[in-house]
């Protein structure tokens, strides 16, 4: 009988080092040098709109989609967008924490987004990685109505799209406004899993937040597999949805046991994929967290199954919790975004929480909430515990 595979120690040479790709103290090292956006269309009051040298797909390199692509030394250079912006008003001692801002699938540098950041107190930079620029509305002040490439055209370049977030960072932390040891990066969908790959190669980071993805795909070799999750460096706290096309709880139950610095995580009962998650307030909470050593969220241990009896430890309160939820699924709908998630109030005694499994459920976790929120979001939650699917 084969070995059923259960981690990525379960497939040789699943797990990469991340040097086979990045010279990473060499990039690390580079402070970049940056030029005025020449673009009328994506001007924006209060945001620096700049080109910044960096890396781009070599012209004679065919392989940047393969499992194992060109190394960064073997790429070109080139010029990527990014809006900068720090906020209003005298500069605290020591600097503004600083952001760095890592876009979805079809998004570019958001303005909308960089300045809502700001106004939380941070100096940000948001970059976009697919070598274009936005165009602003007409008549509206942050709303993007289109993308149009830049040199070369439009190109997703994994290899040179985690380095030029390393170089967007750099610039970042050489600010004269900006602490340079207190920054974080948020990354989003494809930002996610750009995210955890930027963590396993930049260390100056105080944390990261992750955004519905960031999953570790042992059936995948494609390089955003996760690969380069057991090299983590840097702390990180994952925000999911129960219902996301983009990856499955197993997925990430197997990002989260394999990477080395798990902070926190969120999971929400069909929580929207969009670039709104930018302004969930469970990622401004962590973000601080990380850089102001501010409260987190609720921290909780993981989730214990005695017969039909769940339980789980409170590790931290955060800024005190309110009530906790079991949600689960008993759905056997065969496609699994499409599955129907319920919630049921959890029992808090103390430091422990504890509910009654529904019959059937098969996949559940714990959720401890200080509070309701647009979201619901502002939560920590066990992992999720996934049961054999039933059969018909």
């Amino acid at each position: 009988m084969a070995k059923k595979i259960k981690s990525p120690a379960d497939i040789p040479g699943f797990r990469e080092d991340p040097a086979k790709y990045w010279d990473i103290p060499d990039l690390l090292q580079k402070i970049p040098t940056f030029r005025k956006a020449p673009f009328k269309n994506c001007k924006v009051d209060g945001l620096d709109a700049i080109l910044i040298k960096g890396y781009q797909k070599h012209p004679e390199d065919t392989n940047i989609d393969s499992p194992s692509p060109d190394p960064l030394s073997k790429k070109g250079e080139g010029e990527f967008f990014a809006y900068m912006g720090r906020p209003a008003g005298p500069v605290p001692p020591g600097g503004w924490p600083g952001i760095v801002m890592i876009h979805g699938g079809g998004g570019t540098a958001l303005p909308e987004y960089t300045t809502r950041w700001i106004r939380k107190g941070y100096a940000v930079i948001a970059l976009d990685w697919y070598n274009q620029h936005p165009v602003l509305k007409k008549n509206t002040k942050y709303k993007v109505a289109d993308r149009v490439p830049l040199k070369n055209g439009m190109i997703q370049d994994h290899i040179c799209n985690v380095a030029n977030i390393a170089l967007a960072h750099s610039l970042l932390r050489a600010q004269k406004y900006v602490n340079p040891e207190k920054t974080a990066f948020v990354g989003l969908s494809w930002g996610s899993w750009y995210g955890a790959m930027t963590a396993a190669v930049d260390d100056r980071y105080n944390g990261g937040v992750e955004i519905y993805c960031g999953d570790v795909k042992l059936d995948s070799d494609k390089l955003i597999n996760g690969r380069f999750h057991h090299a983590g460096k840097i702390p990180l706290y994952w925000i999911v949805s129960t219902n996301d096309q983009n990856m499955t709880l197993a997925t990430l139950n197997n990002a989260m046991k394999e990477y080395p610095e798990l902070e926190n995580k969120t999971i929400v009962n069909d929580l929207p994929h969009s670039h709104i998650g930018f302004a969930f307030e469970a990622c401004a909470r962590m973000a601080a967290f990380f850089t102001q050593n501010k409260p987190g969220l609720p921290k909780l241990d993981n989730l214990k199954l005695t017969g039909n009896k769940v339980c789980t430890k409170i590790l931290e309160q955060g800024k005190g919790i309110r009530y906790a939820l079991l949600c689960y699924t008993d759905s056997t709908e065969e496609v699994y975004h499409l599955r129907q998630w319920k919630s049921i109030p959890a029992e808090i005694n103390g430091d422990t929480i504890t509910a009654e499994l529904p019959e059937g459920a098969h996949q559940f976790y714990v959720s401890a909430y200080e509070k309701d929120s647009k979201f619901h979001d502002l939560c920590g939650s066990t992992e999720t515990v996934i049961l054999p699917f039933p059969q018909k």
